[in-house]
C-alpha cells in the first residue's frame, strides 16, 4: 500500500511594502482630499515627519522658487510634483530639488496621484511626454555646450573615445583599432590610458562596461 505525501508550502503571501507620504499642499481642500485618498490606499500612509523610504507630494498651481526651496534638502526624498505646468527655468531647478515625477494638475485625479506615488516610491519616474521631451532637449543643449567648450559630452567621453570603446567592445586589439580609425597604435594606447585615468576605471573591460552602462555605445 503506497502512501501519498502532501507537499505543504511554507511560503506565506507576499507582503508589499508600505510607503510613507509627506504632503506639501497649501490649499486646505486639496490637502484633505489627497490625505483621504492616501489613507485609503493599502500601500501608502501619511506622515508629518521625515521617514525612511518616504515620498514627498507637492501640489501647487504654479511652480515657484519658494516652493522649490521648501522641498529642497540635503536628504530630500523623491518628490512627486503636481502643478499646472513645468518648464522654463524651473525645469532643471525642480530636478535639483528632488522632483522625479510630475503630473499636470488640471488633468490629474486622486487615483492617478496615488498610483504615481507608489511608482515614485519604488524608484521609478512618472513624466508626461511633453516634460520628457523638454528634458531631452535640455540634455542635448547641455551636451552641445560641453562638447563645444570641453570636447566631452554629458557622459564624459568624446567622440573619438566612443569609437575606440565601440571597437574594444567588439574584441579589437589596439593595432586593429588603429588601422580602423587611421590613428597610430601609440595614439590608441594614449586614448585608452587617458579615459581609464579620468573615469577611475581599472582596465579595458571595465571601460567597456562603463560605456555600456551610460549608453555611450
Amino acid at each position: 500500500m503506497s502512501t501519498a505525501l502532501a507537499t505543504v508550502s511554507t511560503i506565506g503571501p507576499r507582503t508589499e511594502q508600505i510607503f510613507p507620504v509627506r504632503l506639501a499642499v497649501d490649499d486646505a481642500l486639496t490637502r484633505d482630499a489627497v490625505a483621504q485618498a492616501i489613507t485609503g490606499h493599502p500601500r501608502l500612509r501619511l506622515t508629518d515627519a521625515a521617514a525612511s523610504g518616504e515620498v514627498l507630494l507637492a501640489i501647487t498651481t504654479e511652480v515657484t522658487d519658494e516652493l522649490l526651496a521648501r522641498i529642497t534638502g540635503d536628504t530630500a526624498p523623491p518628490v512627486l510634483l503636481v502643478a499646472d505646468r513645468l518648464g522654463g527655468r524651473h525645469l532643471l531647478r525642480s530636478l535639483h530639488a528632488g522632483v522625479v515625477s510630475f503630473l499636470p494638475r488640471r488633468s490629474t485625479d486622486l487615483t492617478t496621484i496615488t498610483k504615481a506615488l507608489v511608482t515614485t516610491a519604488e524608484g521609478r519616474s512618472v513624466l508626461p511626454p511633453s516634460v520628457a521631451r523638454l528634458l531631452v532637449d535640455h540634455l542635448r543643449r547641455i551636451d552641445h555646450v560641453l562638447i563645444t567648450t570641453t570636447g566631452y559630452g554629458v557622459a564624459g567621453l568624446d567622440a573619438r573615445e566612443v569609437e575606440v570603446l565601440r571597437l574594444v567592445a567588439q574584441g579589437a586589439e589596439n593595432a586593429d583599432i588603429a588601422r580602423e580609425l587611421k590613428y597610430s597604435e601609440h595614439t590608441i594606447k594614449r586614448i585608452l590610458k587617458d579615459l581609464l585615468s579620468r573615469h577611475n576605471l581599472q582596465n579595458r573591460a571595465h571601460a567597456v562596461a562603463y560605456a555600456l552602462r551610460i549608453g555611450a555605445i
